[in-house]
């Protein structure tokens, strides 16, 4: 009788301990579609997973009834069979037994089904919380004594973003998702931290008119650049005062009549480099506008940022029918490679898979970054180390660097 009443003490172990690994290894997404298709089982499961904290308070509660009293049975057992001198010896058999048939076995198997074991116990682990409820409380507050007493009673987030940047790695090596999708969701992931700083086109770039260009001149600009819409400015690209859609422009073109691109200016908006791209991106769209001026401090023009430039940064370079191919980085060999000098820095280390950290400089081009390196303007084929780089110059004209072949003069 001692034996039977011994071994089912070591069985509700086993469930004890599997029903705590398997409510706190389960995957919650999986029960609440198991609860939306109907499963009131599955919803009782996730009630308890979203109060982890009561349900393991009665799992441990249990735990530790059934193993006390396991341990003495088996010692009152023993002694009665063997001895007062077996004591020793029912402490390392029930030791054995309940670590090897109320632990590690359990515990295991939970975990390799914890889903459906959670369903399975949903209702008796249910069943004792609301028996032991008054233990529960008494064993919340003091645990919530304890932690106002060690000064720490902020709950942290059930996954953090990092955490969550890990388990897509994770998920990505299963092969659940495919690279593309994985690199869509960090971006997504990235980008309430990116400014506008990081992404729009400085106004040595910026293709741009005059309020009082004349309209062949425009028209050619147009066709020049290719582009859907260009800003407008008044006096010097520092006023830029509106900007003109290529559609409209040529239905003002082949249209009767004075031809006045004042009458088809969209009206801009100004952001600053500190703005967040997603806040810019509410501000677009709220405002049903394509482009917006990027100010400096001093509230003169530093850039431009389109809808695209943003857009980009979720999915990845937008090419259309009109664009031609894009040369900001080509790979010469396996150390070496050639890149646009108003290619992003993040750009060039991501193209070249090196750690985000790998190039230390608060400028976010890599012609800025020599400029930062030199203090001055290079020189054209000038040479310059900065390990593991090592660059030669190519310049656009005697102010603007154009190009950049960077070496790598070590491993990567």
């Amino acid at each position: 009788m001692d034996i039977a009443l011994i071994a089912l003490l070591l069985i509700l172990s086993a469930v004890c301990s599997a029903t705590e690994t398997a409510f706190s290894s389960c995957n919650r997404i999986r029960l609440r579609k198991m609860a939306d298709g109907g499963s009131k089982s599955a919803a009782k499961a996730l009630y308890i997973c979203e109060n982890f904290d009561n349900a393991l308070t009665a799992i441990l509660i249990g735990n530790n009834v059934v193993n006390i009293a396991s341990s003495a049975l088996a010692t009152v057992f023993f002694t009665e069979k063997f001895g007062s001198g077996s004591v020793g010896i029912a402490t390392a058999v029930m030791t054995v037994l309940v670590l090897i048939f109320g632990e590690i076995l359990p515990k295991s198997l939970a975990k390799e089904n914890a889903e459906n074991f959670s369903v399975l116990m949903a209702a008796p682990l249910a069943a004792f919380m609301f028996i032991t409820t008054p233990l529960i409380w008494l064993f919340t507050g003091i645990k919530k004594g304890v932690v106002k007493l060690v000064g720490s009673n902020n709950e942290a987030p059930s996954v953090t973003e990092e955490e969550l940047k890990y388990i897509i790695e994770e998920i990505e090596d299963e092969g659940v998702l495919e690279e593309q999708e994985s690199d869509l969701v960090r971006s997504a992931l990235d980008f309430d931290e990116i400014t506008i700083s990081s992404i729009f086109v400085p106004r040595v770039s910026i293709e741009a008119v005059e309020l009082g260009d004349d309209i062949e001149d425009i028209k050619e600009l147009f066709f020049k650049t290719r582009y859907s819409r260009l800003p407008v400015y008044e006096k010097d690209i520092d006023h830029i005062i509106g900007v003109i859609h290529q559609a409209d422009f040529f239905e003002m073109y082949v249209s009767k009549g004075k031809k006045d691109i004042a009458k088809i200016l969209g009206e801009p908006i100004y952001i600053t480099e500190s703005k967040k791209i997603s806040e810019t991106l509410k501000l677009m769209q709220k405002e049903k506008v394509h482009m917006a001026v990027v100010v400096d401090q001093y509230g003169g023009t530093a850039g431009i940022c389109t809808l695209e430039d943003i857009i980009e940064e979720l999915v990845g370079e937008i090419y259309d029918e009109s664009d031609e191919e894009d040369t900001s980085f080509v790979k010469l060999s396996d150390n070496s490679c050639e890149v646009s000098a108003e290619l992003s820095i993040s750009d060039f280390l991501e193209r070249w898979e090196l750690d985000e950290n790998a190039i230390e400089t608060e400028r976010h081009s890599v012609g800025g970054w020599i400029m930062e390196l030199l203090d001055r303007i290079p020189e054209e084929g000038e040479r310059i180390f900065s390990p593991p780089f090592e660059m030669e110059i190519h310049m656009q004209d005697e102010q603007k660097i154009g190009r950049v072949k960077i070496t790598f003069t070590e491993e990567k």
